[in-house]
């Protein structure tokens, strides 16, 4: 299997008979590749020039007839297309601004034609009107025929209340439900000043507190002294 790189000694054979400080090759700078932005503003001199001789071209005309008349070419009648270099955005605005005179003109077209319309009917109208003919009248349409069942009793007919109702029966009509008159419940009012004590109440409950708490400290003295007469 054969290797896919030489060997040492022959790669530095292969170098030594090329030798070195050589040109560059192929695969050198000049040759390579650069974005098209930089080459627009490497290049900004050259384009500039040749806008100007076209413009200058366009002005002068081919023949020299005439400043500022342009002919137009088989180019410019053709669909624009975008050119090399140009982006999607200013392709957009170079077709609308093409198509802008054209646009305009067929606006002014369509409203002249309904201007023209306009004025054909009122001039029909005035010489009706004033050779006195009656305009003619469309006939009145002809009254619809009366429905087949109008006989017929129609769906929920408003029927007598008083005729007595059975098992039965059938109903001709939804139910009507009456309401009653609402009557205003009476709340009894609180009486904010209920459970609110005076203050004798208040000083006859402290002396009554006073008295169970000397009742407790009491029986607890005792039981203590209790107590200890028992352990001594």
């Amino acid at each position: 299997m054969p290797h896919k790189r030489a060997k040492r000694s022959v790669r530095e054979q292969q170098r030594s008979e090329r030798g070195s400080d050589l040109a560059p090759g192929h695969h050198s700078l000049e040759n390579e590749t650069i974005p098209k932005s930089v080459a627009r503003v490497l290049n900004s001199l050259s384009v500039r020039q040749q806008w100007k001789t076209n413009k200058r071209k366009a002005e002068d005309g081919d023949n020299g007839e005439g400043k500022g008349k342009r002919r137009k070419t088989e180019d410019e009648s053709a669909a624009p297309k975008i050119l090399p270099g140009e982006s999607l955005q200013h392709f957009n605005k170079r077709v609308e601004q093409d198509m802008r005179p054209l646009v305009r003109s067929a606006v002014q077209s369509s409203l002249a034609t309904t201007r023209k319309a306009k004025a054909e009917e009122l001039d029909k109208k005035k010489k009706k009107k004033l050779d006195g003919k009656p305009q003619e009248r469309s006939p009145s349409p002809a009254p619809p025929p009366p429905p087949k069942h109008a006989d017929r009793p129609k769906d929920f007919v408003q029927l007598s209340t008083s005729a007595p109702k059975r098992l039965n029966d059938i109903a001709q009509a939804p139910p009507e439900f009456k309401l009653k008159k609402v009557t205003k419940t009476v709340v009894p009012e609180f009486n904010k000043h209920s459970g609110v004590l005076s203050m004798a109440q208040k000083a006859m409950m402290e002396a009554e507190r006073e008295k169970a708490i000397a009742r407790y400290r009491q029986i607890k003295a005792d039981r203590k002294a209790d107590a200890e007469t028992i352990l001594s």
